[in-house]
């Protein structure tokens, strides 16, 4: 039996249906069942209701399974109570490990991110990346002390850590999927522009190829090792032209400097903190898009057969499932 977290994420909802579709056993941790994108009943799922910050329901989930993959994430630029992220993306770590160590469980894949590791411009960049704060945001900066904390750990518990580029490809438009709420903005000619140049690179991981790679690290991933799963390295121009050649839609991405974007930043903040609402864009959003991202997944490719699909084919694969 497997334990998945996540199961309504982006991520986490295409690891479920692969599974189901390999009909192998498992059992969902979430907050909210009533979010699946299937009926857990008519494909023999079993389902914990509560989340990471619930003792009772963690300690429930974990018993009787032999491994489990743990998407779960607090995946925003901002929230009101900016502590849900430790609670979340930190103490949901160590808590979910230590029950875990307790029932028995022999492998845990973790679903860290590039983020974790920090802004790259080396293609030949790999898991031996640590990284140099300042953080830019609340999710960058609990990703990486989440990581931190793990490797200070030694090996004490039996965790493959994956750490996936920026995912695309189809799936539920939620925060996590970036890339897919820019590509519906774009084609809607509601897409308010790039920042900067649009010469920055970033890491395209296909999710189709980001989930092959959870379910053979849970087969043959070495408990310890951290494997990057970064993806094609383009720029952010190479994806819009891209996007504009595979559609045939054809609209002007405006430029904006980095200093309007974090004049609009502090002022949707602002706004934020008042109403209660997410900001459309905040100055930690804006340092991101400030650098490269790209990394290499070489070591993936080797242990656990990890593929790179191109990001030619992948919004090709993505621009055809809106349509499915």
């Amino acid at each position: 039996m497997i334990l998945l977290t996540g199961a309504t994420g982006y991520l986490g909802s295409q690891i479920a249906r692969e599974l189901i579709a390999q009909r192998r056993p498992f059992r969902i941790l979430g907050r909210d069942p009533s979010r699946l994108a299937f009926n857990p009943v008519e494909v023999g799922v079993d389902v914990v209701t509560g989340d990471l910050r619930d003792p009772s329901a963690v300690r429930q989930a974990v018993r009787g399974v032999e491994a489990i993959i743990h998407t779960a994430a607090l995946v925003k630029t901002w929230v009101p109570d900016r502590r849900h992220f430790w609670q979340t993306n930190v103490q949901g770590l160590t808590d979910l490990l230590r029950e875990a160590a307790e029932a028995g469980v022999r492998r845990i894949v973790y679903t860290s991110s590039f983020i974790a590791l920090g802004p790259s411009s080396d293609v030949k960049a790999g898991e031996e990346l640590r990284h140099r704060s300042p953080y830019a945001n609340d999710y960058e900066e609990t990703k990486a002390q989440a990581l931190v904390w793990l490797r200070n750990q030694k090996g004490q518990f039996p965790v493959v850590t994956l750490l996936p580029g920026v995912i695309y490809g189809p799936g539920p438009k939620t925060e996590a999927n970036l890339v897919g709420g820019m590509i519906e903005q774009y084609l809607a000619g509601k897409f308010p522009g790039l920042l900067g140049s649009g010469e920055q690179r970033w890491s395209f991981a296909y999710n189709g190829d980001v989930v092959a790679a959870h379910l053979a690290a849970l087969d043959r991933g070495v408990p310890g090792e951290e494997y990057l799963l970064a993806g094609d390295n383009r720029s952010l121009n190479d994806f819009f032209r891209l996007l504009t050649e595979l559609s045939g839609v054809h609209h002007r991405v405006l430029h904006l400097p980095f200093w309007a974007g974090k004049l609009m930043g502090e002022i949707e903040l602002m706004r934020a903190k008042l109403t209660g609402l997410p900001p459309q864009v905040t100055p930690g959003v804006v340092e991101i898009f400030k650098h490269d991202w790209v990394y290499s997944g070489e070591k993936a490719v080797r242990q656990l057969g990890y593929h790179v699909t191109p990001l030619e084919e992948g919004l090709a694969k993505t621009l055809e499932a809106r349509h499915g």
